[in-house]
């Protein structure tokens, strides 16, 4: 039986702009109408007309229509009722209104009868979650996953796609859109965001607050500050390296320090194993902080040791309000941010004790310390302290001071810092530990301590540890015990017992490490050999201040990192030839007799960042020289294979660029001069990297062709190019479609060819874009297996990176953080693609692109480096006959 002819008009009639009074009216008229067959007929009337509404998007009036269905099917109410729900809630977030998607998502929470409800609205929200954060939309995607961990009362039984927990979603999600949100200073909407979030994290609502120095507390009458050291200048450390000196990447730290002082705040709020003072409304932060670094970091749970998050931007903070606060009448600040970390401690706490000590200090206040401080801590303490202060040792929970004292670190080291942005190199002031060295000594005398002994020879070992280890360090040790050197274990050892030993010693080796840092306490003429991985943005200059500040003088050997991606740059292992150590032994043990120096100097450190030197004086070598090199065929038929690692002659073996010198009757060296730089590193690298076969089946051909490859200037800056278009077009998409990451992947492999290192600066953003994106859905490599680790940073990424680097660092930060980011996201879309798809393929396919690349770098031609005409392709572009390669089981559409 037909419904009535005004039910069919109204449906036919409805439109966007009386949608709401047409369904109102037909709720009306199924309502008066009870004959059967005709509820019926308009039940089948509804369905089409809700199925359009979903069609045109309307999902807020389907569900309406639908609630109006279950009315009209008794039998079958509980099924329009979920369909109902599901388009509500589809609505809601298509159309942003995730305040009002909330209160529905407590309603389904609250009512007892609506667990069919509660799957159907978590089926719908993952789903759309999903698909927002494929069309990389992290703020709708955030919502999504966000309500649907409230709907399902947290992770239990849940996870996304591609596998995570939907809390971990959230983390990773508020943390890009905080960072976003920071950098434009809309400090407001961050906290709102926080709000929405903040259940899921755990922690308390979030305050602004103006972040000022002490000193400038006290200007404007909220703090009262004595100094005890002017502003003055202080001397550059004069670096050494065992090899020829390198291009250090990180930025030398500053030699003008800042005043010393003592302070005093009234009414200061403070958090244990943090940094953070929040007095007079201010958050005083010149403990880590430096204005040349305005870095932005979201504490976030990243720091296991954290009590409270904090988000931080140039000029302001926001910080979670304390909740039940301990309450301390007064203290001196001995508490902080990796306080239980010895390095740590001793460059940035213990230097504090000089103002502590200070009679301008008044007594009775006492020393506060954080609970996890280990047993040492609190020997050095007591050292230190010549006022026999009291000691509280505070929980992880927020303290009320009524009186807070505090004293400044000796200079600037801020860690909180991006990745991507070079690394600021602490320059510490010899007069703060000069002063700290001597008290020590003072000290460790009075108690008998000190043996008297000057000839003592230590290796110090760092078995203990696995981050930052040495992993040859048995086979080293066997080395030098016949050389007279004794392996100590700082670790089983007193701090009073280390003083003592590094005293006594003349040479000591060890792994530039938080233990090595004793070599404060040796006497002046002591000689250091420090062990350390290849990464040259670490803090050489750091080091060398401190450990020289008593006299001493260090030579820095660089062994071989074993890379470790999603590990700090500055904790990789390594491992370092045993012959070098003992040949730089030998050369510390003539400069003591002789004055000879050993190793070599490199550039002082000054105010400015560092720049790479201009290749060009290494390059411009004439072009007749160049391509007069020729290939010895008698050399070359006896090269049969290849070795890794530099050599020092032919007949302990050959590396390949050492093969090439050889068959170009070169002197004996990795670096020939008949080769070009560019190649020369990525070979280097590429071969060092590669298993024994791989290396001769791949590698050895390549030996004879390398010869007469050096060019011109833009001939390497040609090859260079190439490099980095294969490692943003063809390297990133590779692994992005391995991750289902398509519409990123074919953003960066279809944009126009690089000609040059400068054309990476158009890239920035969707280089930057591309990591956030790979990194959703697993921001630390931590979390992935060695397999995923070994596939995304493979020889062939490495060997990539090591061609280029130096070339993006001399572009400039921006260029150089462009260049993280591509590999960084690469890493991530692994490690996101881990356990999903087979990884070998990928990484397999890479090393044939990569060779392919090898070639076109030879090939490139001299003559062809002219500038094209405007809207002409580049006739040397990767591009122009080689367009980017997929590598993926499924081949791109």
């Amino acid at each position: 039986m037909r419904p009535t002819q005004t039910f069919i008009d109204l449906i036919r009639t409805v439109k966007v702009d009386n949608a709401s009074d047409v369904i109102a009216r037909l709720r009306a008229l199924a309502a008066a109408d009870r004959e059967p067959g005709r509820r019926g007929a308009m039940r089948r009337h509804l369905e089409t007309l809700a199925f359009r509404f979903e069609g045109d998007d309307r999902l807020g009036d389907a569900a309406e229509i639908y609630d109006l269905i279950a009315t009209l099917a008794p039998g079958d109410q509980a099924r329009w009722t979920r369909k109902a729900g599901a388009a509500r809630l589809r609505d809601l977030c298509a159309r942003g209104r995730f305040d009002e998607a909330e209160t529905y998502v407590a309603q389904l929470r609250a009512d007892g009868d609506a667990p069919a409800l509660i799957q159907d609205g978590l089926a719908t929200l993952l789903r759309l979650g999903w698909a927002h954060e494929c069309r990389n939309q992290p703020e709708p995607c955030l919502h999504c996953y966000r309500l649907a961990y409230d709907l399902n009362g947290g992770d239990a039984g849940v996870t996304t796609e591609d596998g995570d927990r939907l809390s971990t979603k959230v983390k990773n999600l508020r943390r890009l859109l905080l960072d976003t949100l920071l950098e434009d200073g809309r400090f407001e909407a961050a906290i709102a965001l926080h709000e929405t979030t903040r259940h899921v994290t755990g922690s308390g609502p979030l305050e602004a607050y103006d972040i000022v120095s002490v000193q400038d507390l006290a200007a404007a009458g909220g703090a009262r500050s004595i100094t005890m050291l002017p502003e003055r200048r202080i001397a550059a450390p004069e670096l050494r390296f065992w090899e020829k000196p390198p291009a250090l990447r990180s930025e030398p730290g500053s030699l003008d320090i800042p005043a010393q002082y003592l302070a005093f705040l009234d009414d200061a709020r403070a958090y244990p194993r943090s940094n953070v003072v929040i007095a007079g409304g201010k958050l005083v932060y010149d403990l880590a902080a430096h204005p040349r670094r305005p870095d932005i970091l979201l504490q976030d749970g990243l720091n296991p040791d954290q009590i409270m998050t904090a988000a931080f931007g140039a000029d302001r903070a926001l910080v979670e309000v304390p909740e039940d606060a301990l309450a301390v009448e007064a203290g001196l600040m001995m508490f902080g941010l990796q306080s239980r970390n010895y390095g740590h401690w001793f460059c940035e706490f213990v230097p504090r004790m000089l103002a502590y000590n200070d009679p301008r200090c008044p007594d009775g206040i006492p020393l506060c310390i954080d609970d996890h401080m280990p047993g040492s801590h609190a020997e050095i303490l007591g050292l230190l302290d010549t006022r026999d202060r009291p000691v509280i040792t505070l929980p992880p929970k927020p303290v009320a001071f009524g009186l807070l004292g505090m004293a400044p670190v000796p200079a600037f080291f801020p860690f909180d810092m991006k990745p991507g942005r070079p690394f600021y190199d602490t320059v510490w002031p010899a007069d703060v530990f000069a002063a700290v060295r001597q008290l020590i000594l003072d000290r460790a005398a009075a108690r008998g301590i000190l043996s008297g002994r000057t000839d003592r020879r230590l290796f110090i070992s760092r078995k203990a540890f696995s981050q930052r280890a040495l992993v040859n360090e048995a086979e080293i040790a066997e080395r030098l015990r016949p050389l007279g050197f004794d392996v100590i274990y700082p670790e089983t050892m007193s701090f009073l017992e280390q003083v003592e030993a590094f005293h006594s010693a003349a040479l000591v080796v060890g792994s530039s490490s938080s233990a090595l840092s004793n070599a404060l306490f040796c006497r002046p003429g002591c000689r250091i050999l420090g062990l350390i991985h290849e990464e040259l943005s670490f803090n050489f200059r750091g080091y060398t201040s401190f450990i020289e500040a008593g006299g001493a003088r260090i030579l820095f050997l660089r062994g071989r990192t074993l890379p470790r991606p999603g590990v700090h740059a500055f904790h990789v292992s390594y491992t370092v030839d045993p012959g070098q150590v003992v040949a730089a032994v030998a050369a510390l043990e003539t400069e003591t007799a002789t004055g000879a120096p050993a190793g070599f100097a490199v550039q002082a450190a000054d105010d400015r960042p560092i720049r790479v030197p201009d290749r060009e004086p290494a390059r411009s070598r004439t072009a007749a020289k160049a391509g007069a090199a020729r290939v010895d065929p008698d050399r070359l038929a006896r090269v049969g294979t290849l070795a890794a690692g530099r050599h020092k002659g032919a007949q302990a073996g050959l590396c390949a660029l050492e093969a090439v010198a050889y068959v170009a009757g070169e002197p004996h060296s990795d670096q020939p001069a008949c080769a070009s730089p560019s190649l020369a590193a990525f070979i280097r690298t590429l071969s060092d990297r590669l298993p024994q076969d791989a290396r001769d089946a791949l590698i050895l051909p390549l030996v004879p062709r390398l010869v007469g490859t050096r060019g011109s200037e833009a001939l390497e800056r040609r090859r260079v190019a190439l490099v980095v278009d294969w490692l943003v077009r063809t390297h990133v998409p590779a692994w992005f479609r391995l991750a289902k990451l398509n519409v990123e992947a074919d953003e960066l492999a279809d944009r126009p060819a690089l000609a040059d290192v400068a054309d990476l600066a158009a890239w920035c953003d969707h280089l930057k874009r591309a990591r956030k994106r790979a990194a959703v859905a697993n921001p630390t490599l931590r979390q992935t297996g060695a397999g995923v680790r070994a596939a995304a940073w493979d020889a062939a990424h490495q060997a990539a990176w090591a061609a280029i680097r130096d070339d993006l660092d001399a572009a400039g930060p921006r260029i150089l953080a462009a260049g993280w980011d591509a590999a960084y996201a690469a890493a991530y879309a692994a490690a996101r693609a881990w356990g999903k798809a087979p990884l070998e393929p990928t990484r397999r396919a890479l090393q044939d692109s990569v060779l392919a690349l090898v070639e076109r770098m030879i090939e490139l031609p001299e003559a062809d480096l002219r500038e094209p005409e405007a809207g002409e392709a580049d006739p040397s572009s990767d591009a122009a006959t080689h367009p980017p390669v997929c590598y993926d089981a499924e081949a791109r559409a």
